[in-house]
C-alpha cells in the first residue's frame, strides 16, 4: 500500500445522527499531534447528517441505501488515506490528546490494533444511562492487556492489518455485535489487540429503561448467534478466542452463571409458592446469596463510584438484565439452530 500516508483516518458511520454528531465532530476536529482526516460515512440518512459533517470540515462518503454500521465502516476504511484507521461512533466524544496516546501505545506494544475504554463520566444523569456507562467501562477494564475483541467506541487499527483480515462482517446489519467481528478477524489473522486503559472516551448517549432492556436483549441474542457461528466455522485460530474459552462476549464466567441462576430462583419461587411449601426461604435464600456473590465485583465497583443507593438500584437492574439477557440468548440459540437464521 505504497500510496498510504503516515497518520490517522478517523472513520465514523452515521445514520440519522444529527442530534449527537455535532458534538462528536467538535471533539474530533480539535485533535492534535499528528496528521489526520475525518471520514463520515452517511448510511443513507434522512436527516441533515451529511450537511452537518460537511460544514464541520469532514469528508463525507454517502451510501445509496441503508446498509448498517459494519458495511459503513468497511466503506470508510476503503476510502482512507492514512496508515492507521480509527473507528469511533457518532455519539462518542474523544480526548484532545488521543492521537499522541495512540502513537505511544502502538510504539510500546507493537500491536496491530489498540482498543480504548469508556470514561466513568456520563453526561446524562438518569439512572440507566449512568448504570450502562459504568458497566461498559467495568467489563472492559477487567480484561487483560492483550484482548481478542474490539468495541468501536474507540478502536485504532493499522490499515494493512484491517485489509488483510477482512474488516467487519457485513452480514450483520444492525448496530449490535458487528464491531466484535473485527477483533475476531484480526485474531484469526495472527494480529494482536492491545487494551489501552488510559485512552478514555465519553459515551454521549442517553439510555431510557426501555432502551436498556431492548439493548440488552438484542446484544445477548446477537452474541449468542455470533458465538455459534464462530464455532460452526471451525477455523484454526492462533489462540483460543473468548468464545472458544467459554466466555460470552466479554462477560466473565460469573456474569454468565448469574443468568441461569436467576431463572432457577424464579422457577423455585413459583413452584414452592404454588405447592404451599412454607420453607421456601431455606431454598431461595442460599440461591440469592450465591447470586449476590456472582455480581459482587460489579456491585463494589458501583459503590465506589456512586454510593449505596445507586448500588442497591443497580442490583435490582442487574436482575432485570439477567432475565432479559437470558431471553435474548434463548431466542438467539433457537433462531440459529431451529430456524437456520444465522444472522
Amino acid at each position: 500500500m505504497s500510496d498510504t500516508k503516515r497518520g490517522y483516518s478517523i472513520v465514523i458511520p452515521v445514520y440519522n445522527g444529527a442530534k449527537t454528531l455535532p458534538d462528536t465532530l467538535i471533539s474530533v476536529m480539535q485533535l492534535e499531534g499528528a496528521a489526520f482526516e475525518v471520514i463520515i460515512v452517511d448510511d443513507a440518512s434522512t436527516d441533515n447528517t451529511a450537511q452537518l459533517a460537511l460544514d464541520a470540515g469532514a469528508r463525507v462518503v454517502t451510501l445509496e441505501q441503508n446498509s448498517g454500521p459494519a458495511t459503513a465502516r468497511n466503506k470508510g476504511a476503503a476510502e482512507s488515506k492514512y496508515d492507521v484507521i480509527v473507528f469511533t461512533d457518532s455519539d462518542v466524544l474523544v480526548p484532545k490528546a488521543l492521537l499522541q496516546k495512540l502513537d505511544q501505545h502502538f510504539q510500546q506494544s507493537n500491536a496491530e490494533c489498540v482498543q480504548g475504554v469508556f470514561s466513568n463520566v456520563c453526561p446524562f444523569a438518569n439512572f440507566c444511562s449512568q448504570y450502562k456507562n459504568l458497566y461498559n467501562r467495568f467489563v472492559l477494564t477487567q480484561l487483560p492487556d492483550w484482548i481478542d475483541t474490539t468495541y468501536t467506541s474507540l478502536t485504532a487499527v493499522k490499515k494493512d492489518a484491517f485489509m488483510q483480515c477482512g474488516g467487519f462482517d457485513e452480514n450483520i446489519r444492525d448496530a449490535s455485535v458487528e464491531d466484535r467481528t473485527l477483533g475476531r478477524n484480526l485474531i484469526r489473522s495472527n494480529f494482536r489487540i492491545w487494551l489501552a486503559r488510559d485512552i478514555e472516551v465519553l459515551h454521549n448517549k442517553k439510555l431510557t429503561a426501555w432502551g436498556f432492556i431492548r439493548n440488552q436483549y438484542r446484544r445477548s441474542r446477537d452474541l449468542a448467534k455470533l458465538l455459534l457461528r464462530n464455532r460452526a466455522e471451525k477455523q484454526q485460530e492462533p489462540s483460543p478466542s473468548t468464545a472458544e474459552r467459554g466466555r460470552f462476549g466479554t462477560n466473565s464466567l460469573a456474569a454468565m452463571l448469574r443468568i441461569p441462576l436467576i431463572y432457577l430462583i424464579a422457577a423455585a419461587s413459583v413452584w414452592m409458592g404454588c405447592s404451599g411449601n412454607m420453607n421456601w426461604l431455606l431454598v431461595i435464600a442460599p440461591l440469592l446469596v450465591l447470586y449476590a456473590y456472582l455480581i459482587d465485583g460489579y456491585m463494589k465497583y458501583l459503590f465506589r463510584h456512586r454510593g449505596i443507593v445507586f448500588t442497591l438500584k443497580g442490583a435490582f437492574l442487574n436482575i432485570i438484565d439477567a432475565f432479559t439477557s437470558g431471553l435474548g440468548i434463548a431466542v438467539g440459540i433457537m433462531s440459529f439452530m431451529l430456524f437456520g437464521k444465522k444472522y
